[in-house]
């Protein structure tokens, strides 16, 4: 018999995902709604198991075969229902990777993709994936891979184990978070205990004991609290993360009714559907509008209720309860596979189809991004020496800061080679050349402290010639400790020059790029004929007007190139002929190029 109160919690868990994606702001621990799913997933399973009979090969046969029933037919529809919602309404140019992305969540891994992105769940770009969403089927999945021939073949020791199991994964998940917050966030073996905590409330809560109005009445008060107050701020799987998955435990240990079952449990009841097709709608509504209204946030909870109910009528629950689609595996994996290949080929089309455009679009990134030169996240120290220019001249030029100074590359190092300089090269992503504690996933970046301690000694060392810096201040990093940002992000880029103890003479701070509101290269696919429509309106964020103002009299040469980007404060889209950016924020290959002659007058 279907428990009114789980199906509730399903209903509560998907309308707190939708409400987060939706960037309605009271509800900023949203997200947390799938650490509930797995809460939840973790029970019915493992309730499911112990009670099926027979031989051990043939219940986990057909455990697999009730999971692709349940998940297969809706999860695929979607996946080429996005491609097609794509295709009419996304950028070209983005296409391509995005069908990639669909591959990978077609084959349940797309949690494995976005980890090797180092793409943060919560914290995205203006042009997110449509397919991000699918990063929860991916870690469900993965840990269904085992969980049931664990479950069948350890009948005598599993009780046991799962203690053990749940306190070691929490103990796990916390302490990975604080080392590697993004892979953390999308790898099962952080998640695994979330699962195991359904587990443990299926296997070791005694049924007689399974009642309790007020436990789950303080279940509910919990989960209520979680998603108003926990918010993106603190690491996640995280110790905050305890209090969620408490509620839901909470919940289904007391198993009883409650005044807003019957509400919570409609949605419950088509929320697998609705979580699938909320997403792919909410990004395709982005890329055509700067933000969401009131109106249309409304508009894209009703449409995505809607086309779920829809959804979930005609394929969920078709294939899932009507014997005629009584598919064999072999044949679902035909189907996985004949959907994977439609988007391969979709891809690959796409990409020729952006190649071909009215506008050749520059969308290169410097040669450092792919010769080690450009740190990534997590790394502290160059691996080699990042020389460039004339290696054999005795004058030497930095470049250093994040990747907001890697976009400056190619101008500096034409620069470099007209002047017959040795170019070093310090850049690292989300890390500016300031000393400005960061946060990467609510977790302090411990490697971009030490990075920014390294090329400042470095640089101490090496003394020399001149020092090129530049930093994303038009962006706000999440910062350690609390303070006014823009006087913080002033005070330490002061400080970091101050450390270089070079001649103030010999430093040069390029003023940050602005920033669009769209990416600029996008909007240019899209608009071929309008191109004046990419145009965006000059503005300057309260860290560039601080670090303006605490450098204009330093005696450091400030370097300010935005006039020929943005005549009469208006940023074009094109740049000598072609994108000036390559993509929401950072300026092209080309533009840079296009800037080198300017770049070498100003550093003489």
């Amino acid at each position: 018999m279907k428990r009114r109160d789980i199906q509730a919690l399903r209903g509560f868990s998907v309308l707190a995902v939708l409400l987060f994606h939706l960037q309605i702001a009271s509800f900023k621990g949203g997200f947390l709604g799938v650490d509930i799913f797995f809460v939840i997933s973790g029970f019915v399973i493992t309730e499911r198991l112990a009670q099926a009979d027979g031989a051990i090969p043939n219940q986990i046969l057909n455990f697999y075969r009730r999971r692709a029933k349940r998940i297969l037919p809706a999860s695929l529809v979607t996946i080429l229902l996005t491609a097609f919602l794509s295709w009419i309404f996304l950028a070209p140019i983005a296409l391509a990777q995005f069908t990639h992305d669909g591959i990978a969540a077609t084959l349940f891994a797309g949690n494995f993709r976005f980890a090797s992105q180092g793409n943060d769940y919560l914290n995205q770009s203006t042009s997110p994936t449509p397919y991000l969403h699918y990063w929860s089927l991916g870690v469900e999945e993965q840990f269904y891979l085992l969980w049931p021939i664990l479950f069948l073949l350890l009948i005598k020791a599993r009780k046991y184990l799962i203690l053990p199991l749940f306190v070691l994964s929490t103990g796990f998940a916390i302490w990975y978070t604080s080392v590697s917050p993004v892979n953390s966030f999308y790898l099962p073996i952080s998640r695994a205990w979330e699962f195991l905590a359904g587990i443990f409330v299926a296997l070791l809560v005694p049924k007689s004991l399974r009642s309790g109005r007020y436990l789950a009445f303080g279940g509910w008060a919990v989960l209520a609290f979680s998603i108003l107050f926990i918010g993106t701020d603190l690491p996640v799987p995280g110790v905050s993360t305890l209090l969620p998955i408490a509620g839901a435990m909470a919940v289904l240990v007391g198993s009883t009714t409650s005044p807003w079952d019957r509400l919570l449990g409609w949605f419950g009841d088509y929320s697998f559907s609705i979580y699938l097709v909320h997403w792919p709608l909410i990004v395709i509504a982005l890329s055509r509008y700067q933000g969401l209204s009131a109106t249309a946030k409304i508009l894209l909870a009703g449409l995505s209720i809607i086309l779920g109910f829809v959804i979930a009528k005609i394929v969920e629950r078709p294939f899932r309860f009507n014997q005629r689609f009584a598919w064999k595996m072999p044949t679902w994996g035909v189907a996985i596979g004949c959907v994977a290949l439609l988007l391969f080929g979709a891809s690959s089309f796409e990409a020729a189809a952006a190649k071909n455009s009215k506008i050749q679009l520059d969308r290169s990134e410097p040669i450092i991004y792919h010769d080690g030169c450009h740190l990534d996240f997590g790394v502290s120290a160059p691996t080699s020496p990042c020389l460039f220019g004339d290696l054999r001249s005795k004058s030497e030029v930095v470049l250093a800061g994040d990747s907001h100074s890697a976009q400056w590359f190619n101008a500096v190092e034409a620069a470099a080679i007209h002047n017959h300089w040795k170019l070093l090269v310090f850049t690292k992503s989300s890390c500016p050349a300031s000393f400005l504690p960061t946060k990467r996933s609510a977790i302090a970046d411990t490697s971009c402290a030490k990075w920014q301690r390294y090329i400042s000694a470095r640089i101490a060392a090496d003394k020399p010639d001149r020092v090129i810096l530049t930093s994303y201040s038009e962006y706000s990093y999440a910062l350690v400790g609390g303070g006014d940002y823009a006087t913080r992000y002033a005070e330490g880029e002061v400080s970091f020059i101050a450390s270089l103890k070079a001649p103030k003479s010999s430093i040069y701070l390029i003023e940050d790029t602005p920033h669009p509101p769209q990416s600029p290269a996008e909007c240019l696919s899209k608009n071929a004929g309008q191109i004046n429509t990419c145009n965006f309106a000059l503005t300057r964020s309260a860290a560039t007007l601080a670090i303006r103002k605490g450098l204009s009299r330093s005696g450091i040469h400030y370097l300010n190139l935005n006039g020929l980007l943005c005549p009469a404060d208006i940023c074009t889209a094109l740049f000598a002929g072609r994108n000036t950016y390559r993509d929401g924020s950072h300026i092209s290959v080309s533009t840079s190029r296009s800037l080198a002659p300017t770049l070498i007058s100003l550093l003489k």
